[in-house]
């Protein structure tokens, strides 16, 4: 073949790789039309077009994966985020969007290894390090993702929810003063994050300031009067306040809200039980247990307020702890209530610190139970000396106090 014939073919075939690119380049720009509309199944008919039309466009890929991952099809995209990467090995915005499909996918070592690989390509992507720092809460690692929230705040001191998720951090290790100071700032940021409110209500409630934490929740209210949970919170710090008509009030209202939550159900239970109320708390209690047939607490409740009601209890406690997979704390409390234990070996069972408070005040219940007042007595001044004052275990040790002195 000729010099010249070469020649006179590759200006035959220039024109038409130039058309094709542009024809990918058209189908690419109605993929991003498509992608800004939310119309994720036409972005990836007109990305797959512009790819078959030019197999190495990275960003097409990227864009492709993006969509599939906006389908929860996080297969796709972990496929496309990865050919995008083969491309280009230096493209850190795949890394860090493949990492967030792996983190949908509950594969948390492996967002935080390709965050860490986006951070080392851009030290600057601060929502790298705010994602990255999401992944180590979830696997409960705090202190590195309090580390990431912090590195994220650095970069951006307006960036509010990094505040407020370094706050959820801080809470979650016990540190409330942190967590609420968290939360403040946040909430100087944004007056209008309602989950703060909530949140350092609940932070409020650890440290037993339970007038600020209702105030908390009441702003978590009245900035979302249907957030169910903080009139269920709320609910629960009045019951710790003894204010039980404002209980029952708050938590009916987050029931009329989702009635389907069996938490609800059972705090509602818990509230007529310190009321007094007991066949009122075994039957919220029963619904409770209709919603969550597992929940061990709403069991034994349900036998106390049976019980307390003047209704045999026995054979549906036995019926309901056939259901649990684990005889793990406090199953020897159903065990006690059966009559195959006795309270010391119920004592001995309890083997952590909060077990061990917990295992005095249902004690403290078997003996009510028998009439045994100052086995009862003995029993449940333990449960209020030793258990937090924000457990359940601690508002009712203290009514049943009250009710036992003549």
């Amino acid at each position: 073949m000729t010099k010249q014939l070469l020649v006179a073919l590759l200006i035959m075939l220039m024109p038409s790789a130039a058309l094709a690119q542009g024809d990918a380049r058209a189908h690419y720009d109605r993929g991003n039309a498509y992608y800004d509309r939310g119309d994720h199944d036409r972005a990836i008919a007109e990305y797959t077009k512009a790819i078959s039309l030019d197999p190495k466009h990275v960003i097409a890929y990227h864009n492709r994966g993006d969509s599939y991952r906006a389908k929860r099809d996080h297969d796709r995209a972990i496929a496309d985020f990865t050919k995008s990467i083969e491309l280009d090995p230096k493209y850190a915005i795949a890394y860090g969007n493949r990492a967030l499909a792996y983190r949908a996918k509950g594969d948390y070592d492996r967002a935080i290894a390709d965050y860490t690989k986006a951070i080392e390509l851009d030290l600057n992507l601060i929502v790298t390090y705010y994602n990255r720092g999401n992944t180590y809460a979830a696997k409960r690692d705090h202190d590195r993702a309090i580390a990431d929230f912090t590195k994220t705040i650095e970069l951006d001191p307006k960036y509010t929810i990094a505040y407020y998720n370094r706050g959820n951090s801080y809470l979650a290790k016990g540190d409330d003063d942190r967590a609420i100071a968290d939360y403040s700032k946040a909430i100087s940021l944004n007056p209008r994050e309602v989950a703060a409110y909530l949140n350092r209500g609940n932070a409020y409630r650890s440290k037993n300031d339970l007038d600020r934490a209702i105030a908390d929740y009441s702003k978590a209210i009245s900035l979302d009067p249907k957030f169910a949970l903080a009139h269920h919170h709320r609910g629960n710090t009045y019951r710790s306040k003894g204010d039980l008509d404002r209980a029952i009030a708050d938590i009916t209202n987050a029931i009329e809200l989702d009635p389907r939550n069996s938490g609800y159900a059972r705090s509602l239970g818990l509230a007529r039980f310190n009321g007094g109320d007991f066949k009122g708390a075994s039957m919220d209690l029963l619904r409770s247990l209709e919603l969550r047939n597992d929940d061990v607490y709403a069991m034994l409740f349900r036998h106390l307020a049976k019980s307390r009601a003047g209704e045999a209890g026995a054979a549906e406690l036995e019926a309901n702890a056939g259901r649990l997979k684990s005889k793990e704390w406090p199953y020897a409390v159903i065990e006690l209530y059966l009559g195959k234990r006795l309270p010391a070996a119920t004592l001995d069972a309890a083997v952590r610190p909060g077990d061990r408070c917990e295992a005095q005040f249902y004690i403290g219940q078997w003996h009510v139970l028998k009439a045994s007042k100052a086995e009862a007595e003995a029993a449940l001044k333990v449960a209020v000396e030793t258990c937090p004052k924000n457990t359940v275990e601690y508002a009712a040790a203290v009514v049943d106090l009250k009710r036992l002195k003549p």
